[in-house]
């Protein structure tokens, strides 16, 4: 923390001995320890201390539905994993909870396409093809899907190119065009103990003080020290 206060100007002010005891601060926070409730209140960080605007066009998405692939994909995250899972996955209790990758469809979607929970569905894009386990959930609507990135086995960026942005240059992972078929029966990729069916884990807070009195906790930095010692 001392690191990033000396690197970073809105963080110069902030300490864990400030903050301890649940004292929380809102950045900026000076070198006094004062903080702002908002950002640029007196100005941008530009010499005339006025904001730049950026003007953009709007332009054609990069791909759009068609006869072929009549189905918009969405993608990105899901609560219970980070990224493909290289280390959640790792956790017993995340891998039982969400153990794969699943595909979200919508309720009226689903009906018409004789989709249900656990159905095997074929995803194809004129970049790829995959195969997934559907969830029929009203987190989407119509011809919207979702599915999360969060397995290596069936990877979302199988379906998606190398179309970008012109002008920030980021991937068109949103502009997604699929077509959708059912090949297998069902087998729910979900247990029915997951958050999603009702069922969510009691917590009363953060509680972190739980998290401190557990006989495998470490103190931030303490390892650390440890190793410099050894080295030493």
């Amino acid at each position: 923390m001392h690191e990033a206060a000396e690197l970073c100007p809105i963080f110069e002010g902030v300490t864990y001995e400030k903050l301890e005891g649940y004292r929380s601060l809102q950045w900026p926070v000076h070198s006094d320890g004062t903080d702002e409730p908002l950002l640029f209140t007196k100005g941008f960080p530009f010499p005339d201390r006025k904001a730049k605007f950026y003007p953009l066009e709007w332009i054609e998405p990069c791909e759009e539905r068609n006869a072929q692939c009549d189905l918009h994909l969405n993608n990105g995250r899901v609560l219970e994993h980070f990224e493909v899972g290289n280390q959640t996955y790792l956790v017993p209790g995340l891998k039982e909870i969400t153990p794969d990758t699943f595909l979200e469809v919508s309720p009226e979607l689903a009906a018409e396409r004789g989709v249900v929970d656990g159905s095997l569905i074929e995803l194809t894009s004129k970049d790829g093809c995959l195969t997934v386990r559907a969830i029929v959930t009203d987190r989407v609507r119509g011809s919207q899907l979702y599915m999360a990135m969060n397995t290596p086995h069936s990877p979302v960026n199988k379906l998606t190119g190398a179309r970008v942005d012109r002008d920030t240059h980021t991937p068109a992972y949103k502009e997604l065009a699929v077509s959708l078929r059912v090949i297998g029966k069902e087998d729910p990729p979900l247990p029915p103990s997951n958050f999603r069916f009702g069922h969510p884990t009691p917590q009363r807070g953060v509680e972190v003080e739980r998290k401190w009195k557990r006989a495998d906790y470490v103190e931030p930095g303490a390892e650390l020290a440890q190793l410099k010692m050894r080295k030493r």
